[in-house]
């Protein structure tokens, strides 16, 4: 069973409660994007089929709250769930034999509460990307005890997650003030024990990210040995020194690898497939105090909707068996969720496009989607955009002529195509900016399919998510979302409308 039932009022003696590994869950980012409702009913089959038990449920965020809190409601975004659609999904999870922890993001990734314009001076003064509430305030703490008390009466797990990731705090008055008495570690760890009574008063355990901790030993060695660990790396050569930090400091840990990450845009890239196994392997070797993992699917609005799926089926083929052949597991997957018969050929087709997906700063370049025009590709980035078009109309023409043999789920399937034609477009609106550009390629030909493909991308958000979501247009200002897929498409068909020597 996962549970807590060690001495909660003693956390630094506490002996570890959890067994080893017994968390496998998928963390779902439904603050950035609150899909359709059903797409979050359809899921726990789906990942218990995967072989998970466990839902992270990250619904606060800079961006959005996605529950409608009976006591604070102003801070609920559009689409969020009522407290009673979050119970009968929550239900719905433990029938498919999967339990929901929610995330409350505490003290960084607070703009839900001090965007509001109720609560705008509570936010700490920062000219970096990373933001956070005043830890001090008095309102802070009655809002945080507000949000973690229907927070227990809503989800049923014996854990609730903190966040305090990526925290930026200590240019406001009162924090400037106390930092005069005690070092900003110091006031940090006190925020973090507000939120450990806080949520041990409702019988819960708690978890939180781990960066800051690594980033500051002091801070590690300051708070409590009740705490959970989420220990979050999402590069390819993630080692396990990380782990072995707070493992040797008494911390119980659950590793977090990521299936979408900020370096992913229209399908997830090898990169994260490798991270995903890495870390699988090192939380098999790493002890008893190694109680889980968990698969963060970041930012939905880069992606096509549902095309993380297969990288989802991965990770929680890795968490159970390491050495699990991808190929097989993803046939598996196009079988299950898409009726294929002999789907080795598609599965491998989707980990080459995969593996030819450029990182997402790499396609914003190919797309001129940053606010400032990028100029001409070099002549080495000129050959690696021919050489993805090619690969991409590939596997495309591929894909395409399995359309037909889907059995169910086909639209979703129809997104691996989709994709690989964006790819391809990409590639081609790069070298539109070179002396390649081939015979038979005009910008007006460019333009063209660009918004053709744009169409169906609003008509896949459309199916998928909600079509007056900002993140989907942006009502024509694209430069204030530009890490969402769509607007990069809208801002990179500006530039080629251009005159050739605008």
């Amino acid at each position: 069973m996962i549970g807590g039932d060690g001495d909660l009022r003693n956390g630094n003696e506490t002996e570890p409660t959890v067994e080893h590994l017994a968390i496998k869950g998928v963390m779902l980012d439904m603050a950035r994007v609150t899909e359709r409702h059903s797409y979050y009913r359809a899921l726990p089959e789906r990942l218990a089929a995967w072989g998970y038990n466990t839902i992270f449920a990250h619904f606060t965020d800079d961006e959005g709250c996605a529950m409608r809190f009976s006591r604070r409601p102003e801070l609920a975004t559009p689409h969020a769930f009522t407290p009673d659609q979050m119970r009968t999904w929550v239900r719905q999870a433990a029938r498919a034999g999967l339990s929901v922890i929610p995330e409350i993001e505490s003290f960084g990734h607070t703009g839900y509460i001090h965007g509001r314009r109720k609560y705008a001076a509570l936010r700490e003064p920062t000219s970096g990307h990373f933001n956070a509430i005043n830890p001090l305030a008095r309102q802070t703490k009655a809002i945080l005890r507000d949000l973690v008390q229907e927070t227990a009466e809503v989800f049923d797990s014996p854990f609730i997650h903190a966040g305090l990731d990526e925290v930026n705090f200590g240019a406001s008055a009162a924090v400037r003030r106390a930092l005069r008495q005690k070092e900003s570690w110091q006031i940090f760890a006190d925020h973090v024990d507000l939120m450990r009574r806080l949520i041990e008063s409702t019988g819960r355990r708690m978890m939180m990210w781990g960066d800051h901790l690594l980033h500051e030993p002091k801070l590690a060695d300051a708070v409590s040995r009740d705490i959970i660990i989420c220990d979050w790396h999402y590069q390819a050569d993630v080692s396990s020194a990380t782990v072995e930090f707070f493992t040797k400091r008494g911390f119980e840990v659950v590793c977090c690898p990521a299936s979408n990450r900020s370096g992913d845009m229209v399908l997830p890239n090898a990169t994260t497939q490798i991270n995903l196994q890495r870390f699988a392997r090192i939380a098999h070797q790493g002890g008893r105090r190694v109680v889980g993992l968990m698969n963060t699917v970041w930012c939905p609005h880069r992606m096509l909707c549902g095309i993380e799926q297969f990288a989802m089926a991965l990770g929680g083929a890795w968490f159970s068996d390491p050495s699990a052949d991808p190929v097989e597991t993803v046939a598996r997957f196009q079988a299950d969720q898409y009726g294929l018969p002999r789907a080795e050929r598609t599965a491998k087709a989707v980990l080459a496009l995969s593996a030819a997906t450029p990182h997402r700063n790499v396609l914003r370049r190919l797309l001129d989607s940053e606010p400032l025009p990028a100029g001409p590709l070099t002549a080495r980035e000129a050959e690696q955009a021919g050489d993805l078009f090619e690969q991409a109309m590939k596997l495309g023409t591929l894909f395409s002529g399995h359309l037909s043999r889907t059995r169910r789920n086909g639209r979703e399937f129809a997104n691996y195509f989709l994709a690989a034609e964006l790819l391809a477009w990409s590639a081609l609106a790069g070298l539109a900016r070179t002396p390649r550009m081939g015979p038979g390629m005009t910008r007006r030909s460019l333009l063209s399919e660009g918004r053709r493909l744009l169409k169906r991308c609003q008509s896949d958000w459309n199916r998928g998510r909600h079509a007056d979501d900002p993140k989907r247009d942006l009502n024509g200002r694209p430069e204030r979302w530009t890490d969402a897929l769509i607007p990069n498409l809208h801002l990179a068909l500006a530039r080629l409308g251009e005159p050739a020597d605008g």
